[in-house]
């Protein structure tokens, strides 16, 4: 029965521990679609996001919405909830993860559940169970002064994916003919949707990552390579460049020259 009930308070202080990163962040932009959906906002669950993480305290924008200007120059001031649906034949299942913009993950739900037929409310229903993770938490925002991950993005890197904006969408329209070298291998960008890549190696197909346009910085992407997850943006000769946050809180970055 202790072992138990210190599993419990253990599990109790992880989330209030996790509760208090969230307070370093004031800005949540809800993506327009998550993996699961076939459409944006497919039963509302977008919608329903933005409302619930307003009446937390943050300011909340779905992800076509205009930002403020300190949100556009630096993304790394938000956070994104991302909804996880795991598969199962008679149950929707479910969690939301909170994520940095490197793609760490700061804050997960429990799951949510529900036995419904019907998929709207279904999702609706194990959405809401998932959100309960909150309890009455309110934002306490404190900014972390001289955060590194906002110095480091705030390095002349950043100056250089502003000026290649304006190459970003023609090279966007030909990705189906572009092909990059890493490590002595060619891999290539296959459109599976509107906003979506994935990344394929050219002579074996095999995906080893994706790439998702971002709606609030323009010419960035959110991008998963080899299990790392961080940010992706064009090179002036047309490179592909990632960049990861590291264990120890310093950016790596990997550039995949254009083959062609």
């Amino acid at each position: 029965m202790k072992k138990y009930i210190l599993l419990f308070v253990l599990f109790i202080g992880t989330i209030v521990n996790a509760q208090k990163d969230l307070n370093s962040y004031k800005c949540i932009v809800i993506p327009l679609k998550f993996d699961f959906q076939k459409q944006e906002n497919q039963y509302g669950l977008n919608d329903l996001l933005k409302y619930k993480f307003n009446s937390l305290g943050f300011e909340t924008y779905i992800e076509n919405e205009d930002l403020p200007i300190k949100y556009i120059e630096n993304p790394c001031l938000v956070l994104t909830p991302v909804i996880i649906k795991k598969r199962n034949l008679f149950k929707t299942i479910l969690h939301i993860e909170i994520r940095n913009c490197y793609g760490k993950v700061l804050f997960v739900t429990k799951e949510g559940r529900s036995i419904e037929k019907n998929n709207k409310v279904a999702c609706n229903m194990a959405v809401r169970e998932s959100l309960k993770s909150f309890g009455d938490y309110k934002l306490e925002y404190r900014p972390l002064i001289g955060r590194q991950i906002t110095k480091e993005y705030n390095q002349p890197i950043k100056n250089e994916v502003v000026k290649q904006n304006l190459d970003v969408s023609s090279l966007e329209n030909k990705l189906s003919s572009v092909s990059f070298n890493y490590k002595g291998e060619e891999f290539i960008l296959v459109n599976k949707g509107a906003i979506l890549f994935e990344i394929q190696n050219k002579k074996t197909n095999a995906v080893v990552g994706k790439m998702i346009a971002s709606g609030f910085k323009k010419g960035i992407s959110h991008i998963e390579f080899n299990g790392k997850v961080g940010f992706g943006y064009y090179g002036e000769n047309g490179s592909l460049i990632m960049e990861f946050m590291s264990s120890e809180n310093s950016v790596e970055m990997i550039s995949l020259p254009r083959i062609n």
